[in-house]
């Protein structure tokens, strides 16, 4: 075992430097066992090159540490605390305009469209644009650029032979009071191979000052290495999660190997005591986590995993990430001449958990769960615990060597698929489980309200899971209701009632036909019924992978989402079910990425070269700005 793997509880070390592990240290909370944090850079080269060596070129993967380094110590916790709710974003708003759809209500998640309820900030390519919302009378404001190519400087590292060195481009944002945040993702290009990738992507977070909308101002920009992952908003602070990889290394120069922050494009190394090593690496990755104070400008806490994952998920306590796993156990026996090998190759999660309750980001827990995840819905944190749904996969081959004639053969393989899920309390220690749920069969989505979770599996029918979590110790399957087609997106509509967004199917063979929508009545979770659906004649919807997309509101009673080449918005009738409210065509300006609000009075379609603006009375369509046409705007 590596000397950084110390097998022992160790405490988180506070780094004060420049890059800003943490602005008013808090006190850590005791770390699980087999998680140590670099003293130095050299002890990070020294893991990155044993993992490097370890590389299996029959899985792909790294592996970092056995499996018993599992075994970790009980962590002393106190429950999460709510605030305000950890249920579903559900039923209308306190003030008369539509926020952007989320997991967690309260907690934002960054969007290319975005309102205070009198401007509407849209975000393509790389412009923001600000209209002022006025029904028919909705007019263009401004424009602002966003980004540029110009190179963060770290000489040596990019080749220039003729091409744009450098790219940024915008890709989501949030608005807190008077202030734009925008994230863009910078990369660079031409890098040279036999020096690396150091620094060859970023994610910036610009902030401005958009208390004058005909003219935002940049306040400040602060940035990270890596790919951005995900991102979520807290009141006025901003948690910018990023994957950096690494590849190749040179013990003399971490900064080809050690993930940066950039302050004004300047780059500084991420202090290596901000660096957790995680036992489960399975890539030589970092994932970087940090809180930005937008306010101020400051990036008051971070912290950095080797080793990390791909799926976030925030309550209002903690931030999880975790990352799917495929491992390998095999078994070797002699028959006589001849030699076995039987393989499993099965699925599993691993999840850390990040304290972010005290102002602070630090390491809290980290455990596994088998099979893994779709989305960030399949995770949910309540009253302490965390929910998990997971689909399992295995599959077993055998080799056999005959040692006489030097002939190895391998015996063809045997695949399974089952479902389920599991609660961990807040050590990530499973305490209990509903497993080997709907055999052959996949998870397509995944919701929970309150003590029940539902979840729909799917081959040739769509089964609807209520699972009863009441007892986070003995989770109970309550129903299972099985329909044509799935559910690919649910929400909560209101009491009772759950809405589904997915697709009719072929109950023979399974094959996906035209899109549907559903309402599950779950006033009874021991017994819950497709009270009503739909079939639309349409194909795709970004809403069915992108929750962002639909606009699910029953106070309001609209559902709408973009389809196909339309925008379309319904409502829902407990007694004769879903009709058509308004379709706007989008043929000319098709965007895939439309999106919907409302503010007052009106309903907003936000497109390509467009706004749509629909009257909410009458759901007739009275005004349609084209801003393609306006100066300043492309």
């Amino acid at each position: 075992m590596r000397k950084l793997l110390t097998g022992a509880i160790v405490t988180i070390l506070l780094c004060t430097s420049l890059s800003g592990c943490f602005a008013t240290p808090p006190t850590p909370p005791i770390i699980p066992v087999g998680i140590s944090f670099a003293a130095d850079y050299s002890a990070v080269y020294d893991v990155l090159s044993e993992m490097n060596s370890q590389y299996s070129l029959s899985t792909g993967m790294w592996s970092l540490a056995p499996e018993a380094a599992f075994d970790r110590a009980v962590i002393a916790t106190t429950p999460s605390v709510v605030a305000p709710s950890n249920a579903p974003n559900v039923g209308g708003h306190t003030d008369d305009y539509s926020k952007t759809n989320v997991q967690v209500e309260g907690i934002d998640e960054g969007d290319i469209v975005k309102t205070d309820g009198v401007y509407i900030y849209s975000l393509r390519g790389s412009k923001l644009s600000i209209f002022k919302a006025e029904g028919a009378n909705t007019h263009l404001v401004s424009t602002t650029e966003i980004g540029s190519t110009t190179e963060i400087t770290n000489p040596g590292y990019v080749m220039d032979i003729g091409f744009p060195s450098s790219f940024e481009y915008a890709n989501e944002m949030y608005l807190y009071e008077n202030y734009v945040v925008i994230i863009t993702q910078f990369s660079k290009y031409m890098l040279s191979y036999w020096r690396g990738f150091a620094d060859a992507q970023s994610c910036n977070a610009y902030i401005y000052d958009v208390s004058t909308p005909e003219k935002p101002e940049l306040v400040h920009k602060l940035g990270q290495d890596g790919s951005n992952l995900a991102s979520r908003l807290i009141d006025n602070t901003l948690y910018l999660i990023t994957t950096y990889y690494v590849y190749d290394i040179f013990e003399n120069e971490p900064e080809s190997y050690i993930p940066a922050f950039y302050i004004d494009n300047v780059r500084t190394l991420i202090s290596p005591n901000c660096i957790a090593i995680m036992p489960y690496a399975n890539f030589s990755r970092f994932t970087i986590v940090s809180a930005i104070d937008i306010l101020s400008g400051t990036i008051t806490a971070n912290q950095t995993l080797l080793g990390g994952g791909s799926i976030v998920y925030m309550s209002w306590q903690n931030l999880y990430i975790a990352d799917n796993e495929y491992k390998t156990v095999e078994s070797t026996y002699d028959d006589g001449n001849f030699t076995i090998v039987d393989y499993t190759n099965y699925s599993s999660t691993n999840i850390t958990r990040l304290d972010i309750s005290s102002g602070n980001v630090a390491v809290a827990a980290y455990g596994n769960v088998p099979g893994y995840l779709g989305d960030q819905f399949h995770l949910d944190e309540y009253q302490g615990y965390l929910r998990i749904v997971t689909t399992s996969d295995s599959y077993t081959y055998s080799t056999i060597e005959d040692r006489v004639r030097g002939v190895v053969g391998y015996v063809g393989g045997q695949s399974s698929t089952s479902n389920g899920l599991y609660v961990l309390d807040m050590s990530l220690i499973q305490v209990g489980a509903v497993d080997n749920l709907a055999p052959d069969e996949y998870v397509y989505s995944v919701r929970f309200d309150g003590d029940i979770g539902y979840f729909v599996t799917f081959r040739t029918v769509d089964p609807l899971f209520a699972v009863d979590l009441s007892n986070p110790y003995n989770p109970i399957v309550l129903s299972a209701l099985k329909i044509p087609g799935f559910s690919q997106y649910m929400h909560v509509f209101s009491d009772g009632l759950l809405f589904g967004l997915g697709y009719n199917a072929d109950e023979t063979t399974g094959r996906r036909e035209v899109m549907k929508l559903s309402m599950f009545d779950t006033s009874n979770p021991a017994d819950v019924v497709e009270a009503h659906t739909l079939s639309i004649n349409a194909n795709y919807s970004t809403a069915l992978y992108n929750h962002k997309a639909i606009v699910v509101d029953s106070g309001k009673n609209i559902i709408s989402f973009p389809a196909d080449s339309e925008y379309a918005i319904y409502g829902y009738n407990d007694q004769t079910g879903f009709f058509r409210r308004a379709g706007i065509n989008m043929m000319e300006n098709w965007w895939s990425d439309s999106r919907g609000l409302y503010i007052s009075d009106y309903f907003y379609i936000v497109y390509n070269s467009g706004i749509a603006v629909i009257d909410m009375e009458s759901f007739k369509l009275i005004a349609t700005i084209n801003t393609s046409s306006q100066t300043g705007y492309k």
